[in-house]
């Protein structure tokens, strides 16, 4: 991984564990500040090589991508489900498309999430995962930082990306 790469997902790593630490674990009361329906906007940076028949050294490309999802408050956490978009045209898999299943724990305006699911488009339908912190900021809007990865293997060329994003969503509740 490149310096920039592990610099952001070591200072990530840090700021979730001093909010989880700062943050009380009493049970809440209501409906959380995440559930509903929501839209959002996202740019990041992609990190991807390939390797095999077809091979191109890792490189970075800025992008812009796109989210629409529903979240429940399940108990104490939040589920859900979220459609994604990320237009990283240079990425060795070109553009991206999928559909993800999220959990996440919130703790006030913050929720960290894990994500899991299938990206599609071009080469192929694979795995895709990822860890993110989302920020309620105003009552219909939260800021979103995440990193999410995936892996290709197909027609004989290794393909990888790494993708991390900062966001705004727009939630409907």
């Amino acid at each position: 991984m490149c310096k920039i790469t592990r610099l952001i997902l070591t200072a990530s790593i840090m700021m979730l564990c001093n909010l989880v630490h700062a943050q009380s674990a009493a049970p809440q009361t209501g409906a959380s500040e995440f559930a509903g329906p929501y839209v959002g906007f996202k740019l990041g940076v992609n990190t991807s090589d390939a390797s095999g028949v077809v091979n191109k050294a890792s490189h970075t490309t800025a992008f812009p991508g796109f989210t629409a999802g529903y979240n429940f408050d399940v108990d104490r956490f939040v589920a859900g489900a979220e459609v994604f978009a990320d237009l990283h045209h240079g990425s060795t898999t070109y553009k991206d498309g999928g559909l993800d299943a999220k959990l996440g724990l919130p703790f006030n305006q913050f929720m960290p999430y894990v994500r899991i699911g299938l990206t599609t488009d071009w080469p192929d339908i694979r795995p895709h995962w990822g860890l993110g912190v989302e920020y309620k900021f105003a009552k219909h809007m939260s800021a979103v930082g995440e990193w999410t990865t995936d892996t290709s293997n197909h027609d004989g060329t290794r393909r990888t990306n790494n993708s991390f994003t900062i966001g705004v969503q727009y939630h409907f509740n």
